[in-house]
């Protein structure tokens, strides 16, 4: 068992031991609450915009679904002829100048991968910057926008935003309730009641966010597999193909078994192959992978590019919700950001 696979189960594991860390963990929430204190009463600069925001973020580390969520929103968004931008991190990037207004011409290498396939994806104006706040006003100053989705942020209390979702695995939820490092928590999980907006990423339905959100609005969303698509050509080409040959599946993202599980509705056996989040690809890599086809995410696709073999390809997948919560959600953005009854 690797050392990170250690961490995640005893952070998502029940037990007693967490118990000795609980000490610890109460003064890192002590310390994340007073940084929120002092920028919600005004004590630190909160810089604002012109431009509504919306923060998409979690309070877990790893993967919740932000990602398509955020590529729903924006279509969404874009079929209602509002002007939509994004504001991300840029994890792992490497711009000469931040922040960094994202172009056809940027490489994964100088935005990062999320980034990378976030631009390609929705084909809206994009900044990175670790300063979100000033991502946006790069963004305001060089774009007509009718409003801005920030990529994670939910921590980043010097941008201003008048709309946060928050975003939960459905599945893991809040592990052991213990703030990093002892526990998945970047925040207390008392968090959940002070955000405009819950999405919960699949699990069960009735999950016990239900009373941790008393009074806040809720959906849930599962993620759905679109089609199989060719790494090297673009051309999407039957997932029956995965039942048909034997297969490798490789991923190197927050939380792999979510995509594992994906996978095994469209196949029965193959071999896993993990890798940490945001891993540098290397063609050797996958020496040691002989299997007919090698599916991995979109997100890895992209690094994956200028080496893919012939049978490599990537499961393209799409957020849903029912039309109740997607109603629900989007009644609530009208009447917060764009004054609709």
């Amino acid at each position: 068992m690797s050392q990170i696979s250690m961490i995640e189960k005893f952070w998502y594991s029940p037990g007693y031991f967490k118990w000795l860390f609980w000490p610890f963990s109460l003064v890192i929430q002590i310390i994340a609450m007073l940084k929120r204190f002092f920028y919600v009463q005004g004590i630190q600069k909160v810089n604002t915009s012109s431009v509504p925001v919306i923060v998409v973020g979690n309070i877990t580390v790893g993967g919740t679904g932000k990602t398509p969520f955020i590529s729903f929103l924006v279509n969404e968004f874009k079929t209602r002829n509002i002007k939509v931008g994004i504001v991300s991190r840029g994890y792992k990037s490497n711009a000469e100048n931040y922040p960094h207004i994202i172009t056809e011409d940027d490489t994964v290498e100088v935005v990062g991968d999320e980034a990378f396939m976030q631009y390609h994806t929705t084909k809206v104006p994009m900044a990175v910057g670790a300063d979100r706040a000033s991502a946006v006003d790069a963004l305001v100053q060089t774009h007509s926008l009718d409003v801005i989705i920030s990529d994670d942020g939910l921590q980043h209390y010097a941008m201003a935003r008048q709309f946060e979702i928050l975003m939960v695995d459905g599945e893991r939820q809040f592990g052991n309730q213990l703030m990093l490092p002892f526990g998945p928590l970047r925040e207390p999980v008392s968090r959940v009641k002070s955000v405009d907006y819950v999405v919960v990423n699949g699990g069960d339905t009735e999950a016990d966010l239900i009373d941790l959100s008393d009074g806040i609005s809720l959906s849930h969303m599962v993620i759905e597999t679109s089609k199989l698509v060719h790494i090297k050509s673009d051309e999407s080409v039957s997932l029956s193909n995965l039942k048909e040959n034997s297969v490798s599946a490789v991923a190197g993202i927050g939380n792999p078994n979510r995509f594992f599980k994906s996978l095994s509705k469209h196949c029965s056996g193959y071999e896993q192959k993990v890798f940490v989040d945001h891993h540098e690809f290397q063609e050797s890599d996958f020496d040691d992978l002989k299997n007919d086809i090698v599916v991995m995410t979109e997100k890895d696709a992209v690094k994956c590019r200028k080496f893919a073999k012939d049978n490599w390809y990537f499961l393209k997948i799409n957020a849903k919700l029912t039309s109740e919560d997607f109603n629900q959600l989007f009644d609530r953005l009208d009447s917060k950001l764009f004054n609709k009854a």
